[in-house]
């Protein structure tokens, strides 16, 4: 039975289709080795016909078409079959790998075979070197060793394809083509750096804010929000700089932004703090300033060195300093940056000391709005009250203009530029200044006249500044006035050019401004910015009153032609500077500023009187039929027969008769007899007098005439006492003639409403009043430290020295010293004594508080000591 089996075994093995395949196979081989390629084609043809995925078979095929010498060559096909011939190995039966050891061939064998046939088809593409030819390897050979290689090699090409063209558009392809690629660094380098060039190219703000917004992660973008904090805060102006803040989280500019806010003049930092989120550090930071800000400073001298002291006397910063800026000797130091130098190094530190600028050589100016002009080296730079450089030392002049932008000089000529440097005008013009709201622009002895807003427009469009005027006259922040051979132009604030041509005279004195023309006169409403379209042929003008003709009669207006004007009016005066006295015929009338009229005659005789500041009450004198009459607003007070009626009060005149003065009350009841030589206004209603030579006064309120007994006219000492001279000595009488103070003074000089101060024999007392005593006495020479209503504090010398007194405290520091300071002010005071030894070379000061407690001393040599000393 066995023997039967294998008999069977054999028959179907030999009669079985493998066993030619396997022939076929050797037979294929054996004619590609002989070059008998169309024998081999028929072979493998046949065999593919019988089975499509015989591994063998492929591998022949392949072998085939890897030949050079093959007239069918083709790389691309022999990849196909030998991978074929790899992937269907994996699924061949026991048959098919019998067949392949029957052929000599071996796994290894074909995968040598898909290696080397990979290795041609990419030593094809690297002999091309062409971005095509390696993205074919690439997409047909995926599995090949050499794949990556071809992938770096075509990114190569075409990247320096790339780089040729050298466009962000170019990099932003490769990119997204070959996010894989070792160049893709480099090519968002370059895409970073040319699409922010181009998107910026022009440099206007709105293009860098709208790149930010495209482009959010640039590289650039603290470059590019640097840009954009100087442009908004180019021009010192808070809403931009608040905008900026709203708008962009750069930490260290925001930072900046808001020191440059919290430094601009008049800006309400603190309601701004409760609309905006300050950050703590910087709320800590303003909380911090503003308390050391305060505190004003002297200096004292300990060890060669200096320090500062606050006016309780205690040491301010804990350093010492080898020198300072002079002006501190002189103590109240207010400034919140402070100048000082350590081994011939100047610095400026804030009050925290914080070094804001170090090692510059010349000085440091306050330009105001946080801003400091640094001079080095001969030139001017500026750097902010918060620690930052804002210019570079390069401008031979910095100056701040309307709060706004830097007037600076280079090369003997002005120009304008941004706080931050960019430079709005250039420096072509001999000077250039504000005055009110108006720019004014000098070249060549020519004047031109701009604004603000001109000029920060100046950004975007190119400056032009015309210069037609000689000279220029500010009439207020609205308008002024430019000058042109004998014409006249006024220009509002908006640079608006009101005038006519050919104006004349431009008479801006009064309410409404009267223009003179060539062919007569026209009117401006300055408050309105109207321009009367309507010529006259005279003007007449005064404080209350208008008058202007047209054909041959007046229109006559109360200040302003808006007014309801009186019309038909054939002449017109103005009499003082509040009445209209009009014609019409031989009918006249005096017309008071309340519109009430006073009928006159022609050549009548008319005063106005009143007081010498104008108010709502006036006062016109007429004479008629020998008597004076005295109206009041339109009303009549009163007629009296005399020479003349003049003001002394609203409710007193003086008259004159015969060369003689007398006064009489609003209904003309006479309170002065008519005999003195001279009657002055009332002051607080006690009007000066003169009689035969002496001086007195009446008082008006009291009905007291004072004594007439003096040299001099009587000086108000309060308004119920006076100073009075009689024989060359000073004295003091009361409202109602009382002398309070016999006249044995050289001087007197008020120190309250119950003492003053004489001179007598040469030295000053304070004398009570009404006592008689003194509480100070023997002063050789006083000035005020603090001179008010309730405290006054005077330095003193006396026999013995210097010392200060105080009028409720008395001697707070005793006249004993050679010399004494105060260091503070007028509401703290720091006192700096000085008591010499010159036989032993040397200075002891003492220095005070303001109450007068001692609190330290040193002792100097003088060349010690003359650095400490203020000269002034």
């Amino acid at each position: 039975m066995k023997k039967t089996l294998f008999c069977l075994a054999v028959l179907y093995w030999f009669g079985s289709p493998w066993v030619t395949y396997a022939e076929k196979t050797k037979q294929a081989l054996r004619a590609l080795e002989k070059g008998d390629y169309e024998k081999v084609e028929e072979i493998l043809t046949k065999s593919m016909e019988k089975d499509s995925i015989n591994p063998a078979t492929e591998y022949v095929w392949a072998l085939l078409y890897s030949y050079e010498d093959y007239p069918g060559y083709h790389l691309d096909t022999a990849h196909l079959f030998i991978q074929n011939s790899c992937e269907h190995l994996k699924l061949q039966d026991e048959d098919h790998l019998d067949e392949l050891d029957d052929a000599d061939l071996y796994e290894y064998d074909i995968k040598n075979k898909k290696m080397a046939i990979d290795s041609m088809a990419f030593a094809r593409a690297t002999n091309l070197n062409e971005i095509l030819a390696y993205e074919h390897f690439i997409n047909n050979y995926t599995d090949a060793a050499d794949y990556e290689q071809a992938v770096v090699l075509r990114n190569q090409l075409v990247f320096s394809d790339v780089e040729t063209i050298n466009t962000w558009e170019a990099y932003a392809d490769f990119i997204a083509s070959y996010p894989l690629a070792t160049q893709v660094e480099k090519a968002k380098i370059q895409y970073d750096k040319l699409i922010y060039e181009e998107k910026t190219r022009s440099g206007e703000l709105s293009d860098f804010e709208n790149f930010l917004l495209e482009e959010p992660g640039t590289p650039y973008r603290h470059s590019i929000e640097k840009k954009i904090f100087e442009a908004y805060v180019g021009e010192l102006k808070s809403d931009k700089i608040i905008n900026f803040l709203q708008v962009y989280k750069n930490p260290v500019l925001a930072n900046r932004a808001l020191n440059i806010l919290y430094h601009l003049e008049k800006f309400d930092f603190i309601n701004f703090s409760k609309e905006y989120e300050l950050p703590r550090n910087f709320k800590d930071s303003v909380v911090l300033f503003e308390k050391l800000n305060a505190e004003p400073l002297a200096i004292c001298k300990k060890d060669s060195s200096y320090q500062f002291l606050d006016l309780e006397g205690q040491i301010f910063l804990n350093q010492s300093f080898d020198e300072i800026n002079e002006g501190y000797r002189c103590g109240n130091v207010l400034s919140d940056l402070l100048e000082v130098s350590d081994d011939e190094n100047t610095k400026l530190i804030n009050r925290k000391g914080d070094i804001i600028f170090d090692g510059y050589s010349g000085e440091a100016i306050d330009l105001g709005n946080g801003l400091v002009g640094i001079k080095e080296n001969g030139k001017y730079g500026i750097v902010h009250k918060s620690g930052f450089r804002l210019l570079s030392s390069e401008y031979d002049e910095l100056q701040l203009l309307d709060n706004a932008l830097l007037v600076f000089k280079k090369n003997d000529r002005y120009g304008v530029m941004q706080v931050t440097g960019e430079i709005l005008i250039e420096p072509n013009y001999d000077q250039i200044e504000l005055r009110g709201k108006f720019w004014i622009f000098e070249m060549n002895e020519n004047i031109g006249v701009t604004n603000l807003e001109s000029i920060t427009q100046s950004k975007s469009t190119a400056f032009e500044m015309e210069l037609p005027y000689e000279e220029v006259e500010l009439v207020n922040d609205r308008y002024i006035i430019g000058f042109k051979g004998d014409t006249e132009e006024l220009i509002s604030h908006k640079l608006q050019v009101i005038s006519p041509t050919s104006t004349k005279r431009i008479n801006t004195r009064h309410e409404t401004w009267v223009l003179e023309l060539e062919e007569g006169y026209t009117t401006f409403d300055p408050d309105l910015g109207q321009l009367s379209s309507n010529v006259y042929q005279s003007v007449l003008q005064n404080t209350q009153w208008l008058g202007l003709t047209r054909n041959g009669k007046w229109f006559v207006y109360n200040k302003n032609i808006y007014d309801e004007p009186i019309i038909g009016v054939d002449s017109l005066k103005l009499l003082g500077e509040d009445l209209a006295i009009v014609f019409r015929g031989s009918s006249g009338m005096a017309i008071f500023p309340n519109k009430k009229v006073v009928e006159i005659v022609e050549d009548q005789y008319l005063k106005s009187i009143g007081p010498k500041i104008q108010t709502e009450t006036h006062f016109l004198v007429i004479k008629k039929d020998g008597e004076n009459i005295l109206y009041k607003d339109g009303v009549e007070q009163f007629r009296i027969v005399c020479d003349e009626i003049g003001y002394i009060s609203d409710s007193a005149f003086y008259i004159k008769k015969n060369g003689y003065y007398g006064a009489v009350g609003l209904g003309g009841q006479l309170i002065m007899r008519i005999r003195y030589n001279a009657i002055s206004q009332a002051e607080s209603g006690v009007a000066p007098v003169l009689y035969r030579g002496k001086f007195g006064a009446y008082n008006f309120r009291d009905k007291v005439l004072l004594r007439i007994d003096y040299q001099e006219k009587l000086k108000h000492y309060n308004s119920d006492l006076f100073i009075v001279n009689e024989n060359g000595n000073y004295g003091i009488l009361d409202r109602f003639n009382e002398l309070r103070v016999e006249p044995m003074f050289e001087q007197i000089e008020y120190w309250s409403d119950s003492a003053f101060l004489g001179l007598r024999n040469g030295l000053w007392d304070i004398v009570n009043i009404n006592q008689g005593t003194s509480s100070l006495q023997g002063v050789e020479y006083y000035e005020y430290i603090k001179n008010e209503e309730k405290e006054k504090i005077l330095l003193v010398r006396k026999d013995e020295g210097y010392g200060v007194y105080h009028n409720s405290k008395g001697m707070i520091v005793p006249a004993v010293f050679h010399d004494v300071m105060n260091l503070g002010n007028s509401e703290k005071q720091l006192y700096f004594t000085e008591t010499a030894v010159p036989e032993a070379d040397i200075y002891v000061v003492v220095y005070y508080d303001s109450a007068g407690k001692k609190l330290f001393s040193e002792a100097y040599r003088e060349e010690d000591y003359e650095e400490l000393v203020c000269e002034n």
